[in-house]
């Protein structure tokens, strides 16, 4: 069994055979003896620590129902089960991720991830477990939000950047990796270093710090390097760039058209730098095809030829990242149940393609659900065996990617934190995340980001004033008015009338002219729908399939709603709280456009729905200065988008 050094020693590899891992504490002494410890891992052994699978879900006293069947499982795995508790120790595991799913409190998230170590370390090798989370903040965040301060994204972080340089950008990564560290986690999938620029793209977005590649370089390496002195490994995200994609790799495999030199100073530029300046410990890859970086063909599992994705290209992976730009750290799959790798790949195939191509982890390569799936991990670690033994792998690239793995747990994972009074655990987590400064952090933020995607007239300014008595907010669900209300409440006396879209459809179409006439509309947009990434993952998208938003028929009715107040005299406000790019359809509409990069809310400690964007909004209604953010991206004017429009029609 290998045992641990204490995190707070120095560890550095010194040697490895491909029988036996040897790690060496030079430097870590007490009372003049070097410390060392080692274990002989077997070729399972090694494959095992390559995989990170999730637990979001597992019905441990259900069967698998039939192909075609409309049951499954979905009850969250929020204890280990001993059924999944051998089977982490029966197969050597590598790692665990987990999901908003598996996450209900403090205690709960301590005592999971406390099992989760107790059964690695029932391990043949006691080796720990890598545990790992999507924590992006803003639109990816697993923590519960009542409890954890939530901040807002990496496009709200951009917005600030003018102004406040990377502060935010470090200030954020400090608290959620103290947020992480008391709960038992040892890896965060963030910062995304996506460049983002194309307005369209579904997946990445206001997931991006900007449209800039080196403010993307400035605001991610401030991130990573906060990250990792507070002891969570960072992972910079998607290798070698998702940011101009219009198809989400969870529903298709997107494709990059850019020239060869544009993929070096747009997309490759802010993981070079941050490499460069940063050393983030993990690398996760791109399930995207990127023909000037590489236009090698694959055989997909229908037997077609295809361009390898970059999940799967040796020249990305080990020629690009590993060689030209010298990346030591340890290089992750994105999820390969994602549709594009799994539409064209079995599993096997998957992980032995993206080892070969340089992967050192391959990320949730199958869904365990139900107690017979199990199988199936013994099959894959089977089926990669026999590819080492007939040459398809080397079996010195997998033992130096073993090495690499093995550096990286031994710097991250607090061994001691497992074993320490599970209420002296619970205890440090609780206050951690009831931190009064993270949420005065949050607060700041969402107050510094806050930007005026249009410059107003002063004369509109604040929107709210002593005279206004009547306020109406169109929001799209029930959740969204109530957190406006509640926060305009706290700094304005006037009435607050929430309506819904579908509502405002009716009135209009029954010219309900009688009705009261507001002093200010404002319309809170959450617009695109939400993906697949910001609930969880593949699992998702059925959920999503019944939440399809008619994009156009509520701009319809936004710009119905909008075109009667101004008719009336009202004030007229659009906030685009997910996308800014939308606000030029209703640039002529609107007196005022606020771009908040963020809309959730959650029940707070008073029992009633809220956020820090809520707070922010408020007191930007009624206030007589401009928004202090900056947008990071480029909104395109009414007149640019009506041009745009024409070519495209004119071209048609």
């Amino acid at each position: 069994m290998l045992s641990y050094i204490p995190l707070s020693k120095v560890i550095k590899l010194c040697s490895l055979t491909a029988t036996t891992l040897v790690l060496v504490a030079c430097g870590a002494r007490e009372a003049g003896t070097e410390q060392a410890v080692s274990a002989g891992l077997d070729l399972r052994q090694k494959v095992a620590q390559k995989l990170m699978l999730d637990i979001r879900y597992f019905c441990p006293d259900r069967q698998r129902p039939e192909e075609g069947s409309n049951r499954h499982c979905d009850k969250p795995v929020t204890h280990v089960p001993p059924v999944l508790a051998d089977m982490i120790a029966d197969n050597d595991l590598g790692g665990i991720i987990l999901f908003a799913d598996n996450l209900e409190d403090s205690a709960q998230i301590v005592s999971l991830n406390r099992e989760l170590q107790r059964a690695a370390k029932q391990s043949k090798s006691g080796l720990p477990l890598l545990i790992g989370i999507d924590q992006e903040g803003g639109r990816v965040n697993r923590l519960p939000r009542d409890e954890a301060a939530a901040f807002a994204g990496n496009m709200a972080i951009g917005a600030t950047y003018a102004r406040e340089g990377d502060r935010f950008a470090s200030a954020t990564a400090e608290a959620m990796a103290e947020q992480l560290r008391a709960l038992g986690f040892n890896v965060n999938f963030a910062p995304t270093l996506d460049v983002n620029s194309n307005p369209d793209n579904p997946v990445i977005n206001v997931r991006s710090y900007s449209e800039k590649p080196q403010v993307v370089a400035d605001l991610g390496a401030a991130s990573v390097a906060a990250f990792q002195q507070q002891g969570i490994a960072a992972t910079v995200k998607h290798f070698p760039g998702h940011g101009d994609t219009s198809v989400d790799s969870h529903t298709g495999l997107p494709r990059v058209e850019r020239t060869h030199s544009d993929a070096q100073s747009i997309d490759l530029l802010p993981f070079a730098r941050v490499i460069e300046r940063a050393q983030p410990a993990l690398t996760m890859t791109a399930h995207i095809q990127y023909p000037a970086l590489d236009d090698s063909m694959l055989t997909s599992r229908s037997g077609e030829q295809m361009l390898a994705p970059a999940t799967l290209s040796r020249r990305i992976l080990t020629g690009i990242l590993r060689e030209e730009m010298g990346y030591q750290g340890v290089i992750v799959t994105d999820s390969l149940n994602m549709a594009g790798i799994s539409d064209y790949f079995t599993p096997e195939e998957a992980v032995i393609n993206t080892f070969a191509a340089g992967a050192d982890i391959a990320l949730m390569p199958i869904k365990i659900r139900y107690p017979e799936d199990i199988v199936q991990l013994d099959r894959l670690i089977g089926r990669v065996v026999s590819a080492v033994e007939a040459g398809e792998l080397t079996l010195s690239e997998i033992d130096a990617s073993v090495a690499r793995v093995q550096a990286l747990k031994q710097r991250y994972i607090d061994v001691a934190w497992a074993e320490q009074d599970a209420q002296v655990a619970v205890q440090r987590a609780k206050h951690v995340l009831a931190s009064p400064e993270h949420r005065t952090l949050a607060d700041a933020l969402a107050t510094a980001a806050l930007t005026n995607t249009f410059i107003p007239q002063p004369s509109m300014l604040p929107v709210i004033d002593e005279n206004a008595t009547l306020v109406q907010v169109i929001a799209p669900s029930s959740a969204i008015g109530e957190a406006f209300r509640i926060a305009l409440a706290q700094v304005s006396d006037a009435q607050v009338q929430l309506v819904a879209p579908h509502e405002v459809a009716a009135a209009i179409a029954q010219d309900e002219s009688e009705s009261a006439i507001a002093d200010v509309l404002v319309v809170a947009s959450v617009v695109p729908a939400e993906s697949a990434v910001e609930l969880g993952g593949m699992e998702d998208l059925a959920i999503l399939k019944h939440r399809v938003v008619d994009q156009k028929a509520l701009y319809q009715i936004y710009r119905a709603a909008l075109q009667r107040a101004k008719a009336q005299g009202s004030k007229t406000v659009f906030v685009s709280m997910r996308s800014p790019y939308e606000a030029a359809e209703f640039e002529t509409l609107a007196d005022v456009h606020l771009a908040s990069f963020d809309y959730k809310a959650y029940i707070g400690p008073e029992q009633q729905l809220e956020g820090p964007i809520y707070h922010a909004l408020a007191k930007a209604l009624v206030s007589e200065k401009p928004m202090a953010g900056e947008l990071p991206v480029t909104v395109s004017s009414w007149d640019q988008l009506q041009a745009r429009s024409e070519q495209v029609s004119d071209e048609g």
